[in-house]
């Protein structure tokens, strides 16, 4: 068994090597649940920019068949996909102060800061920025009304003032003051 110990990245390496041994690429879609879709899809396109790509389960066809409502959303190269659970039942929860699951969006440097303005604008709390001890990543990180953790993210030389996550005081993501009821906000 390999002893797991830190193992800092190199500056600028984050991109240098994207090769896979099985030919596995980026992301393609990640599929979120959600109680309210027609909500989330509102969000993913206002707050986040989403494109519709794909909708099913809404018409009466659909219905009859049982198939689920469920969507695909362009953001960037990455799609989103949301659904109702069946059983109504999700693991996702506003009250959950652990990191994962999130997803993590990337972003240019002056994004980075104009998305964290948008953010704040639009009166979704944003945590950050963060730098990240021994990685040449700084991050923001904001939640959807739901309580799906989500992060933009920089690999480029960022200049702002970026807390440094794990320094004494600062800890980590506090997720729990993050918590909205946009658009309601």
């Amino acid at each position: 068994m390999t002893e797991l110990r830190n193992l800092n990245a190199r500056d600028g390496q984050r991109f240098a090597d994207v090769g896979n041994e099985f030919g596995l690429g980026s992301i393609d879609h990640f599929a979120l649940p959600t109680r309210n879709i027609e909500l989330m899809e509102r969000f993913i396109r206002v707050v986040l920019g989403g494109k519709p790509y794909y909708y099913a389960g809404f018409d009466e066809a659909d219905r009859q068949m049982g198939r689920a409502k469920h969507i695909f959303i362009r953001v960037g190269n990455v799609l989103m996909q949301c659904a109702e659970p069946a059983d109504g039942k999700m693991i996702i929860r506003k009250d959950d102060p652990n990191s994962p699951p999130h997803q993590a969006f990337l972003v240019s440097a002056a994004d980075l800061e104009g998305n964290i303005a948008r953010l704040r604008g639009l009166g979704i709390p944003v945590a950050g920025p963060y730098r990240h001890r021994g990685i040449d990543v700084v991050s923001a990180y904001f939640q959807s009304p739901e309580g799906h953790k989500l992060e933009i993210c920089t690999w480029e030389p960022y200049h702002g003032d970026a807390l440094m996550t794990g320094a004494p005081g600062v800890g980590t993501v506090p997720w729990l003051t993050l918590t909205h009821d946009w658009p309601n906000t």
